[in-house]
């Protein structure tokens, strides 16, 4: 199973379990392991009762067939398109670029049509386009499934495959592979059928114009042959050309060989400007795609996920040491936490408050003493302009280790407490710690959404989502 298939598994478990984790964690036994390796694995654990891997394989094999179906009947489209334009009449005279303009002006057009929405990836991956595609899917599934609900979250998880897969960066390169993909067939079915056609019909090809003149008309048609010629491919000279306006004569000989010319330019310019690109852009939207799943990440600052990982590796810290063989019993008692449970501060650090309570600021005064006493002379309180322009001056001299920064857990933070912690990120280059101090008063809902907005801030901020560290007191009522 590819790290995207995981990844997508993952995502998979989530919305089975909704906004929090409710099932049961298996004994994963990896000390020291990264979260979303542990986070890996218990989905893959959770796999076996949800049966979720299967259903995603079902929901591949059905994109596939979709495409197969489409390209079968684009392909058919394209060769009864030739039929139909070209061959439709008793007659044996077909106007040459009327024939190659009803093939290239829509492809051109479709082309326009699809660069605008790829530079603009939210147009292609998250508007009708998306929405149609998923539709069709639905109803595919509908028709060949009639035994699709019996999965207790069959739909849901069909909502949450479909969504990675048509939106996003992900959606943006899938969809344009299947437009590609479509305008590909129809070539491939024009060409075919018209080789076939002018293999069994003799086509005298002609051209006719009020408006353009034998010169206008000779340069479009060199123009066009340029690349053919290069490649050695038979192309009119420009006596054939003119030999080619409607109602002149010419002998057998010259008929003959007319016909093989212009037969070779028609059959060459759907090769090469028609079937070609879109093969090059099918190519190149395949290795994107390719390269974008690879690099498809989970989001770990929803409350979900920051929920989950106070679970598989909780990052606490505390005032005081839990004695070795109490530390268990009193891991969770009134305002003392074991100082074990994975926080890895460094020996030294430089400490900063920011904008917290006075009985918050002796807490933060006491962790500090404990875990670097040395460093308790640079503690910064930071409350004003002033005090963040000087720590802003003060982090270019300053040799230790890295900055803990000390915030209150029930604080919201908005978007001027991000612009100054990214200014601090930026003009440093030691690492980050971010320590969110919690009474342990807020309601679980509320905890979630403030772990996860502080999370968020921390991922934007550039530091490090295990350098954020729960400092866990009930010692000090909020906001006195």
């Amino acid at each position: 199973m590819s790290l995207f298939q995981q990844r997508l598994l993952a995502e998979g478990v989530r919305t089975v379990e909704g906004d929090y984790p409710t099932l049961d964690s298996p004994s994963l036994g990896k000390a020291g392991a990264e979260f979303e390796t542990l986070l890996l694995q218990r989905a893959q654990h959770l796999d076996g009762q949800l049966q979720i891997s299967g259903l995603f394989s079902h929901f591949k094999a059905l994109t596939k067939k979709l495409f197969i179906l489409l390209s079968v009947l684009v392909l058919l489209l394209g060769a009864s398109s030739v039929q139909q334009l070209f061959f439709s009449e008793q007659g044996t005279q077909i106007n040459f670029f009327w024939a190659f303009v009803l093939f290239f002006i829509p492809n051109l057009f479709a082309l326009f049509f699809w660069l605008l929405l790829f530079l603009h990836p939210r147009l292609l991956s998250g508007g009708w386009l998306a929405r149609l595609s998923l539709f069709l899917l639905k109803t595919v599934e509908k028709r060949l499934n009639p035994q699709s609900t019996q999965h207790a979250h069959f739909w849901a998880l069909y909502r949450c495959y479909f969504k990675i897969n048509l939106s996003g960066a992900i959606g943006r390169y899938q969809l344009s592979y299947m437009t590609h993909l479509l305008w590909l067939s129809y070539f491939c079915g024009a060409t075919l059928m018209l080789v076939i056609m002018l293999a069994t019909h003799q086509v005298d090809f002609i051209w006719q114009t009020s408006i353009l003149s034998l010169n206008d008309f000779q340069g479009l048609t060199q123009l066009l042959a340029y690349i053919p010629d290069l490649l050695g491919l038979a192309v009119p000279t420009p006596e054939q050309i003119q030999q080619s306006h409607l109602g002149a004569v010419s002998g057998l000989v010259d008929a003959q060989n007319s016909r093989l010319v212009w037969s070779s330019l028609l059959i060459s310019s759907l090769l090469i400007y028609g079937l070609l690109p879109r093969f090059l852009l099918l190519l190149l939207m395949e290795f994107l795609l390719t390269k974008k799943k690879r690099k498809f990440s989970l989001n770990f600052s929803n409350p979900y996920y920051v929920q989950l990982r106070l679970q598989l590796v909780p990052n606490v810290t505390s005032l005081g040491i839990s004695d070795p063989d109490s530390s268990q019993k009193n891991a969770f008692a009134p305002g003392r936490y074991s100082a074990i449970a994975g926080a890895q501060l460094p020996s030294s650090f430089y400490p900063v408050a920011i904008e917290l309570s006075a009985a918050q600021l002796i807490e933060c005064t006491k962790h500090v003493t404990q875990y670097a006493p040395d460093n308790i002379k640079y503690l910064k309180h930071i409350c004003d302009f002033q005090s963040q322009q000087f720590l802003l001056n003060e982090l270019l001299t300053i040799e230790s280790q890295a900055i803990v920064l000390y915030v209150s857990l029930s604080r919201v933070p908005d978007r001027g407490l991000l612009a100054f912690i990214n200014s601090l990120t930026q003009v440093t280059a030691q690492p980050f710690y971010l320590l969110l101090m919690d009474n342990g008063q807020m309601q679980a809902a509320q905890a979630s959404q403030r772990h996860s907005d502080w999370y968020t801030l921390a991922a934007q901020a550039n530091i490090m989502l295990e350098n954020v560290i729960q400092f866990k007191s009930n010692q000090y009522p909020e906001g006195r």
